[in-house]
């Protein structure tokens, strides 16, 4: 098994056939021939009808259909898509240059008018993207032919890595047609949809004349398998060619099974036990710094991740440039727990809350009966609601809960930590699931947004990050790493940091 470590404040993974198999530059006698069918374990069915302003958007773009005007590297640069160039010409305004003689999959340009078009339906849903909403962007419009400009409500110098976030893919006029998002034939993107079985797979075609040239593979399929356990089965069983988010339970089978290549690499992404601060009991500081100093991460990193995810100091990883230097976990200490209820006025033996755990994440629900155990011996009782992340999503939003163990990625949306920050941590952030509202947090991510000092936004960033663990804003449990798996016969693939990308051009089978 490969595992690779964070790189200048970003996970890259490009892994080649020397070091595990994924990906092979001096292909084989036969490989590539044009002819080449490979079958993907998606993690994430589609859950609003393919609306781009929901994780529909991110399923897409994995599926090499969907494109942004810009690209996320492996290394958290920025680089060309459907955009050539881009500038912030004013501090409100930026105008991209879009790349011509790109069609869409249905023969129509992709001209400046379509893409207005598209990201204006972005704008207009009733449920916003967390990276491009109403709250952040005035508006959108052409310049001419080929250029588009976007004015935003208040300086934005991170706007350029709002539009590499798959919520901003452009689709063709088409698309949005009907009472739902049209994605036969409306992507401009190296494969193209040609028949979607509900919740169950999508069939994929190569796109001929796609403007990055031809396409290795031939044909593709995406399965929709929710259940970690299944995905570990199917790849072992060869049925599918690549499988993410495995779980680490089936580490030692898999590295034992020479068909498979396994790589562990650690992620942008911190899971954490979601506290609802708008409503009692969680509306205590007291109180929930009471629940984190209950909650062993360490035992929780050890047992139920066997040592692959690393305890959480906060909501970012120690290595990152951004997280707090010469800080450790919180140490599990239940005389203080007791202490800090005790100072709350708060009886633990009738304290009682639930706690949701999505089963996509096949992780969660040990990791719920652990916190069931540990805050249990401090006479709390925690009622576990296993379930699919979709259901419970609109409870979270609506702040319709009491707890619920998340994993969010902090460069997900916007890539740079001021993006999460602004749509999580802030009063009217719209991901804003801990519904934690605070007038200094909020002014100092607002002027993040508008820093052009690197140096300056990531100690804001520090700062914010040691407000957020003091306060138990929510109880950060582990940084993430990833745990994909692909047979030996897998070509070019690639495993993006963010998990943006799966079928690009080059990615084949031998």
């Amino acid at each position: 098994m490969a595992r690779i470590r964070l790189a200048g404040g970003i996970a890259l993974l490009a892994v080649t056939a020397s070091a595990c198999g994924l990906g092979n530059d001096d292909r084989p006698s036969g490989a590539g021939d044009g002819g080449g069918h490979l079958v993907y374990a998606e993690h994430l069915p589609p859950v609003a009808a393919w609306a781009l302003e929901s994780n529909d958007a991110f399923t897409l773009t994995r599926a090499g259909c969907l494109e942004p005007l810009v690209q996320s590297e492996l290394d958290g640069s920025l680089s060309e898509k459907l955009a050539t160039s881009w500038e912030q010409v004013e501090p409100t305004a930026w105008e991209f240059q879009l790349r011509e003689d790109v069609q869409f999959q249905d023969g129509t340009p992709m001209d400046a008018d379509a893409v207005v078009g598209a990201l204006t339906h972005v704008l207009e849903a009733k449920t916003p993207a967390r990276s491009f909403n109403a709250e952040v962007i005035s508006g959108v419009e052409a310049v001419d032919e080929s250029t588009i400009r976007i004015e935003t409500k208040q300086p934005d110098v991170l706007l350029a890595y709002r539009m590499a976030s798959p919520n901003t893919g452009i689709l063709a006029p088409k698309a949005y047609e009907g009472e739902q998002i049209d994605i036969e034939g409306t992507c401009t993107g190296p494969f193209e949809v040609v028949e979607e079985n509900s919740q169950q797979s999508l069939t994929l075609e190569r796109n001929e004349t796609y403007w990055g040239g031809t396409p290795a593979l031939a044909t593709a399929e995406i399965r929709f398998i929710v259940d970690g356990e299944v995905r570990a089965t199917q790849l072992q069983a060869g049925e599918v060619d690549i499988a993410p988010y495995l779980p680490v339970a089936h580490l030692t089978q898999l590295e034992g099974n020479d068909d498979l290549a396994v790589t562990t690499t650690e992620q942008p992404r911190t899971t954490a036990m979601m506290l609802n601060n708008s409503r009692p009991p969680f509306d205590d500081p007291l109180v929930r710094q009471a629940i984190q100093r209950a909650i062993d991460t360490q035992a929780i990193a050890d047992s139920i991740y066997e040592g692959v995810m690393s305890p959480a100091i906060g909501p970012f990883a120690p290595d990152q440039p951004w997280a707090p230097q010469d800080v450790s976990p919180v140490s599990p200490d239940l005389d203080e727990a007791r202490r800090l209820l005790d100072e709350a006025g708060v009886d633990p033996s009738a304290l009682s809350f639930q706690l949701m755990a999505y089963v996509s994440r096949p992780e969660f629900p040990d990791v719920a009966a652990v916190i069931q155990d540990q805050l249990g011996q401090l006479g709390i009782e925690v009622k576990i609601r296993s379930g699919d992340a979709a259901t419970f999503e609109p409870e979270w939003l609506a702040g319709d809960y009491d707890a619920a163990l998340l994993s969010r990625g902090y460069l997900l949306d916007v890539g740079d930590p001021a993006g999460y920050l602004a749509a999580d941590y802030t009063c009217a952030g719209s991901y804003n699931v801990a519904h934690y509202c605070d007038e200094e947090t909020d002014t100092q991510v607002n002027q993040a947004l508008q820093n052009e000092n690197q140096g300056a936004r990531y100690e804001t960033y520090r700062s914010l990050a040691q407000k957020l663990q003091s306060e138990a804003v929510n109880v950060f449990l582990v940084h993430e790493s990833g745990v994909v798996g692909a047979t030996t016969s897998v070509e070019n693939f690639e495993q993006h940091p963010l998990n943006f990308y799966v079928f690009t051009k080059d990615l084949d089978v031998s």
